[in-house]
């Protein structure tokens, strides 16, 4: 009897094989997207493009695919619908109702009256259900006061795959096209004729962009095309910063501000760092990106007046307020290394703005007019490209450089019978782990810089060595009053480390196989060790170990040893490189699981009474 029940479900497991194996690949799949821009001869330029999407899950119509959204400046930009379509499986073609089309006021604009212009499109799309398939296109024309050059940084791959791409440039004859490819093999099909030059691109088979962890910031793996019509990065930059904002014209309010911090704060450093945290901290971001906004910039006064402006608006802003203190600072634009191309003048590449300021003896520090840090912006940007806006300046740019973020701990300790924890401890930190700004204002902020290795309370006194942009070095003296835990009768010290360095990243669960780069945080030199004296009665679980790894990512160096009544313990690993390439990555994750494997992180200890 107990069997009777087995063929029944043989059979419906039988049944829905078929539709296991049907299963689609993905949410959603573009039979074909366009994406297309014409330079006119008057200057003004047209965007139009165009998809087929086909919907394959509830997820793709319920979250993903259900609207399609534009952002454009009605003032001076022309927005047309050419077509919004839902075709059903059963071929049924339903067109988007007139209530499907709202304008609203974007996201990034809520709260930001100088940009309450700007609009957003919503599409709503009808009939959809999974097999139906969308078909969109529009056309977005710009006047040529708002850009005065046609540009696109375009990354090609969206969330679901594109079976066909094609990306087209129409430019007037006589102008040249600047253009970069990334990830791309095929070069484009370049046809002059009718007074104009067209370039094409037909891409077939494009992935989905992976949701990978550690993603490179940069998105270095995904296909790209930039390209600009400017003849030139020094030409584009001259006529950006050509308007009177980066003149740095300012207001007796302006002046009154940074004469009182001037007052107060007394060094340059500090002014810079107070006046910081007032455009930083007291005027409102309006995230409102460069494209949306067109080329113009507003006056730092009116900035402050309102109380709110973009990145580039506060930048500045926070420059003229340095120049008012008598701190000589511009506003500089910062670009990826990888994109950046002086024979094209492309703004759309830019990734942040700062501002350099002059403190002390020539000592150039940068600032970010976003938010405060414990240390020079500068310290996180190596190898970024940085561009002076200020006007009537020559062109300028120059490689970021920084030294190598470096922690190390020394520690000569002892345990007692107690299990309680005592000794000295040297701290030496550079780079970006270096936080000379937070110190520079507050130095019994020190007593703080050795969370996570040794908890604050457990710091006795401590003195200050060395106290510079370069390098901080402390003495501490460190009483460990509530012993170490214990568990069943074992004791477990974790080898002690900041919390700043690579634990930071919480890089302790990585997938075995990766599709896109790899990027850390930062690259570091993190380095601890210690000479740990133990009481007789105290006897070491964990087995000695020493492991030397070396690879063109850096090198890991691991060592515990008992030596007598001694334990010895070093551990050091150097990362040179950010970025991880996938051929690379099964090496780099070994390395990296190597260096958190808890054998090599924690000391089980066994007390004999």
């Amino acid at each position: 009897m107990k069997y009777q029940n087995i063929i029944p479900i043989i059979v419906t497991l039988a049944l829905a094989l078929p539709a296991l194996a049907q299963e689609p690949a993905s949410d959603a799949v573009y039979h074909q997207q366009t994406r297309e821009y014409t330079l006119n001869h008057d200057g003004s330029w047209t965007y139009h493009y165009s998809h087929s999407l086909k919907i394959n899950t509830y997820l793709a119509f319920h979250n993903l695919y259900g609207e399609d959204f534009i952002v454009y400046n009605p003032n001076a930009q022309k927005l047309k619908i050419n077509k919004s379509v839902t075709t059903t499986p059963a071929g049924k073609v339903v067109p988007s109702p007139d209530n499907a089309f709202n304008e609203l006021l974007p996201g990034s604009c809520a709260g930001a009256p100088a940009y309450n212009d700007l609009r957003e499109m919503v599409v709503t799309h009808t009939a959809l259900e999974r097999g139906a398939v969308i078909d969109f296109d529009y056309t977005l024309a710009t006047q040529p006061s708002y850009w005065p050059w046609m540009a696109a940084n375009d990354v090609l791959c969206t969330n679901s795959p594109i079976e066909k791409l094609t990306y087209i440039v129409h430019v007037p004859a006589g102008i040249t096209l600047n253009y970069s490819q990334y990830n791309i093999t095929q070069q484009p099909t370049v046809i002059k004729s009718a007074g104009k030059t067209t370039y094409t691109w037909v891409l077939t088979d494009i992935p989905a962009a992976m949701r990978e962890d550690f993603r490179s910031r940069e998105q270095l793996g995904r296909p790209r095309i930039v390209f600009s019509t400017a003849k030139s990065l020094s030409e584009t930059i001259s006529g950006f910063t050509s308007q009177l904002a980066f003149t740095l014209s300012t207001s007796d309010e302006l002046k009154t501000v940074a004469a009182k911090v001037r007052d107060e704060k007394k060094e340059d450093l500090a002014v810079a760092l107070r006046l910081q945290d007032i455009v930083a901290n007291e005027i409102n971001y309006y995230p409102v990106p460069l494209a949306n906004t067109g080329k113009d910039v507003r006056l730092a006064m009116e900035t402050w007046q309102e109380n709110g402006g973009t990145e580039i608006e506060k930048a500045v802003l926070l420059a003229t307020l340095l120049k008012n203190a008598g701190i000589t600072a511009e506003p500089v634009a910062i670009f990826p290394e990888s994109y950046y191309d002086e024979k094209s003048g492309n703004l759309f590449c830019i990734e942040k703005y700062l501002v350099s300021a002059a403190i002390g003896k020539n000592e150039n520090i940068l600032l970010s007019p976003l938010q405060t840090d414990s240390y020079d912006a500068g310290l996180a940007l190596p190898g970024k490209k940085m561009v002076t806006l200020l006007n009537g300046n020559k062109f300028r740019s120059e490689k970021i450089s920084s030294p190598l973020p470096a922690i190390s701990l020394t520690g000569n300790l002892s345990l007692d019978d107690s299990m309680k924890l005592t000794g000295n401890v040297d701290l030496q930190l550079t780079g970006k782990l270096n936080p000379y700004f937070t110190l520079s204002a507050d130095s019994s902020r020190v007593k703080k810089l050795l969370n996570g290795a040794f908890g604050e309370k457990t710091v006795a006194k401590y003195t200050a060595g060395e106290l510079t942009a370069k390098k901080t070095g402390v003495q501490y003296t460190i009483e460990n009053k509530d012993g170490l835990k214990e568990v069943s009768g074992l004791y477990f010290l974790r080898i002690p480390v900041l919390a700043s360095g690579v634990d930071s990243w919480h890089m302790t669960e990585l997938v075995s196989q990766r599709v896109e780069p790899l990027e850390i945080p930062f690259r570091i030199r993190e380095s601890c060790q210690y000479a740990i004296a133990l009481p007789a009665n105290v006897k070491v679980l964990t087995k000695d170990a020493d492991v030397n790894l070396k690879n063109d990512m850096g090198s890991i160096r691991i060592m515990i040893k008992q030596n007598g009544r001694n334990l010895e313990i070093t551990r050091e690993i150097a990362l040179n490189q950010t970025i991880v390439n996938p051929s690379r990555y099964g090496s780099f994750r070994d390395f990296i699981n190597t260096w958190n494997n808890r054998k090599y992180a924690e000391i089980v200890l066994e007390k004999n009474n």
